[in-house]
């Protein structure tokens, strides 16, 4: 399978813009989504059925895994499993795969998070 950028599914999210590649329709096992943010991800939230691998491509900042804060700079992975409360700050460009691909139904919002 190829997807091309020209054809991914472009919205911005709780401080993150987001480029979508692709959904469960299009392969279940998995979903890849480019993201970029100034500030962070401004959600605490968990998944109950997908891992979240995150691959930071440039930038630094820190993930909150479960409330415990974690540095990260370009060339790190983050592997969030399901079930796992997280949120992030930092000006990042990151790489998520999300394995099954991400569905809305299995999404659990925490809290917001001030900026």
């Amino acid at each position: 399978m190829v997807f091309k950028k020209n054809n991914a599914l472009n919205i911005e999210k709780n401080g993150v813009k987001m480029r979508i590649y692709n959904d469960k329709a299009q392969c279940g096992q998995a979903a890849v989504v480019f993201q970029e943010t100034e500030k962070g991800h401004f959600e605490e939230f968990s998944h109950s059925k997908s891992f979240f691998i995150f691959y930071i491509i440039e930038g630094q900042g820190v993930w909150f895994i479960e409330e415990k804060p974690h540095d990260v700079e370009a060339g790190d992975v983050v592997i969030i499993p399901p079930n796992t409360k997280f949120y992030y700050k930092g000006k990042l460009k990151q790489v998520c795969v999300t394995s099954p691909a991400w569905e809305a139904e299995f999404e659990h919002h925490v809290r917001d998070i001030e900026q």
